[in-house]
C-alpha cells in the first residue's frame, strides 16, 4: 500500500495557510477521486484509504507530525511506498521539488517524521510558499493565508503535484522528477 501525507496543522484557521499546502494536496487528490475512497479517522490522523492508497493529514500539528507514523506503523511495508508532502519557503511559488529522500531542510514537520522513521530514506515533494519577505518572521509567513493571487497559483500547482504524485505511485519517481523539478508550473501549460 502506497501512503501520501500531506504536511500541516489540524482546524479551520490554518485551512488556507500556506503551511497547510499538504494537507490542500491530500483534500484535492480525494476531491478528484472521492468515489475510489473511503474515510479514515483515527487518533493522530484523518485521511482516506482504498485498498492500495491511503491519503493522510495528521491531527497532530506541524511540529510533531512524525506521530502520525505510530498508527501507520504497521501499514508500511517499504519506505518507498510513503510520499510526504509540504511547503518550501526557500521554493518560490510554481515550483516544486522531488527528491527520493534527504534531508528535513529545516522543515519541523519534515524532521518529525525522519526522527520517528530513523530515516530520511523516503519520497518527498516540496511544494514551494515562498520567498518569505524580510519584513515577517518565518512563523507568522508560512502560518498566514495565501492571497487570492497565491491561491490561484497554488491551485495549479496543486494539480501538478497530483500528478507527480501518480507517477511516483507507479514506481516513476526519475519520471516525475524530470518533468516537475524545476519548471514554472504556473506558466507552462504544455507540462
Amino acid at each position: 500500500m502506497k501512503i501520501i501525507i500531506g504536511l500541516g496543522n489540524p482546524g479551520p484557521r490554518y485551512v488556507f495557510t500556506k503551511h497547510n499546502v499538504g494537507f490542500l494536496v491530500v483534500d484535492r487528490y480525494f476531491e478528484l477521486n472521492k468515489t475510489l475512497f473511503k474515510k479514515i479517522e483515527k487518533r493522530t490522523f484523518e485521511g482516506y484509504y482504498n485498498d492500495k492508497l491511503m491519503l493522510i493529514k495528521p491531527l497532530t500539528y506541524m511540529n510533531l507530525s512524525g506521530k502520525v507514523l505510530y498508527d501507520l506503523k504497521n501499514k508500511i511495508n517499504n519506505l518507498n511506498d510513503l510520499i510526504v508532502v509540504y511547503d518550501d519557503v526557500t521554493l518560490n511559488i510554481g515550483k516544486i521539488r522531488i527528491r527520493p529522500n534527504g534531508s528535513a531542510g529545516g522543515h519541523n514537520g519534515l524532521k518529525s517524521i525522519i526522527s520517528v522513521l530513523q530515516s530520511s530514506e523516503f519520497p518527498r515533494i516540496r511544494i514551494g510558499i515562498g520567498p518569505k519577505p524580510d519584513y515577517i518572521d518565518l512563523a507568522n509567513y508560512v502560518l498566514s493565508e495565501f492571497s487570492n493571487d497565491e491561491m490561484y497559483k497554488i491551485n495549479k500547482v496543486i494539480d501538478k503535484t497530483i500528478e507527480a504524485i501518480d507517477l511516483i505511485i507507479d514506481n516513476k519517481i526519475s519520471d516525475a522528477m524530470n518533468k516537475f523539478n524545476n519548471k514554472d508550473l504556473i506558466g507552462d501549460e504544455s507540462l
